[in-house]
């Protein structure tokens, strides 16, 4: 069988889900965007996979949307501060980037900046990226969509974030099945 989009030999990276910037995007999505993302954080914690979290430029956008924020301390979230839009760019990322497995999940917003550049470099740095696109937002559909586009012609896999949940639960008889397929729907 393939190798599982998420597990322990894998992480999860999280961009910019900061609550200045949740309120140029549109409401429904961003609830979206932020249940499939906790539902995620939950789920990398539960198959042991590292969680790496961005926030770009906190002191004007400010810090992570609080219930993101809660989820990701909880699950032992690491932080990097950013001013790049590439998060490999990003000084405080760069020990990430040796240490972080081949593949790796990237969630966050807005999908045609900030996560669409730094997907493109981790392809370009060698590693397999996983995109759900229930978990990422952007202010118009039209620019998220283009960043989807963009990041799969540069090589990621697009997915959605059941699709993750249920490809490292593997089973319904895995012990963690009840909670999260609750937590899908």
């Amino acid at each position: 069988m393939s190798d599982l989009f998420l597990s322990p030999n894998s992480s999860l990276v999280i961009i910019d889900i900061q609550e200045r910037l949740l309120g140029s995007m549109p409401d429904d999505q961003v609830e979206r965007c932020l249940h499939a993302t906790r539902t995620l954080v939950e789920l990398a914690a539960e198959v042991e996979a590292r969680i790496v979290y961005t926030e770009q430029y906190p002191k004007g956008l400010g810090s992570t949307e609080p219930s993101v924020l809660e989820v990701l301390q909880r699950c032992g979230g690491e932080r990097v501060e950013k001013v790049s839009f590439d998060a490999c760019s990003a000084p405080g990322f760069q020990k990430y980037l040796i240490e972080l497995p081949k593949r790796i999940v990237v969630c966050g917003m807005e999908t045609h900046i900030c996560v669409q550049s730094t997907v493109r470099e981790l392809i370009a740095r060698r590693h397999d990226v996983i995109v759900p696109f229930d978990a990422t937002v952007s202010r118009e559909q039209e620019y998220h969509q283009n960043g989807l586009d963009m990041m799969e012609r540069a090589g990621a896999t697009i997915t959605n974030y059941e699709t993750l949940v249920f490809d490292a639960l593997r089973t319904s008889k895995h012990p963690s099945f009840k909670k999260f397929s609750k937590m899908v729907k």
